[in-house]
């Protein structure tokens, strides 16, 4: 009924308007569009599908809270992506140093094989530049997880788990008719082995053994032999394994390579 009322009230003020048009006051365009919001909001309060209300402040609340779990998530998604970026491009770039280190050791592994090769039984002091009235050469291999064995008060070299202990002997003579004094350190003697043409291992110096051939200092008689070791781990193999068995040698002054087998 009250909207009747209001809505009657607006026609009769427009015919009265109309009808007074000569002598109603001009009004500026800001006052004319006062009057017209003001006339639209009372329509469309009173109209029946119009939902005419004020947001609460618990509505506001939730949409207030709404939206910064939004952004949260946005910004944990854009960190969760960024994080993930970081991860793959380091492990692509370890990827690709391994990759580059195992091409390496095929290129050096490769490299050995196609050099020459020197027969086991050289006298391995004259290839590797070693005087003295000594010679060097090569005896034998073995496989063991412990060097040496059955002795006591000596614990040696123990291979690493999953690994196996490859030890090469080689027999250093006195061939002078006086006692020598071998200094094989100072002669700095590197090895590396090849086996089957693709596992490459390098033997260290182990100052520990008395017959470590790499760290040797002493003296030997007249006409005698003393049995030297090079020992280098591999991953854990049979003899039945090594087809092809070869030793990379260098000192200060030379180089060889020795096909064991």
């Amino acid at each position: 009924m009250k909207k009747i009322k209001i809505l009657g009230l607006l026609a009769m003020s427009a015919v009265m308007l109309t009808g007074c048009i000569d002598s109603m006051p001009d009004m500026t365009t800001e006052q004319s569009d006062l009057v017209s919001e003001y006339a639209a909001g009372l329509l469309l309060k009173y109209s029946p599908n119009y939902d005419y209300r004020l947001v609460s402040d618990e509505e506001l609340a939730a949409a207030i809270a709404q939206e910064r779990a939004l952004e949260e998530e946005t910004v944990t998604q854009t960190q969760t992506e960024v994080q993930e970026e970081s991860t793959e491009a380091a492990s692509k770039q370890e990827q690709s140093q391994e990759q580059a280190k195992e091409e390496q050791e095929t290129q050096e592994s490769t490299q050995l094989i196609q050099q020459e090769f020197t027969d086991a039984d050289t006298d391995l002091a004259v290839e590797l530049g070693i005087g003295g009235g000594i010679s060097l050469r090569y005896q034998s291999f073995e496989l063991c997880n412990s060097y040496p064995q059955n002795t006591s008060g000596f614990r040696g070299i123990e291979a690493e788990e999953g690994r196996t202990l490859i030890v090469l002997h080689f027999d250093l003579e006195n061939t002078s008719d006086e006692a020598v004094d071998c200094n094989l350190y100072d002669d700095a003697l590197k090895l590396r082995l090849n086996v089957n043409q693709s596992v490459s291992a390098g033997v260290q110096e182990t100052p520990m053994l008395p017959d470590d051939m790499v760290s040797f200092v002493g003296s030997i008689e007249a006409g005698k032999k003393t049995d030297l070791v090079a020992v280098a781990q591999l991953e854990e193999i049979s003899d039945k394994q090594i087809e092809s068995l070869t030793v990379q040698m260098s000192s200060t002054n030379g180089s060889c390579n020795v096909k064991v087998r």
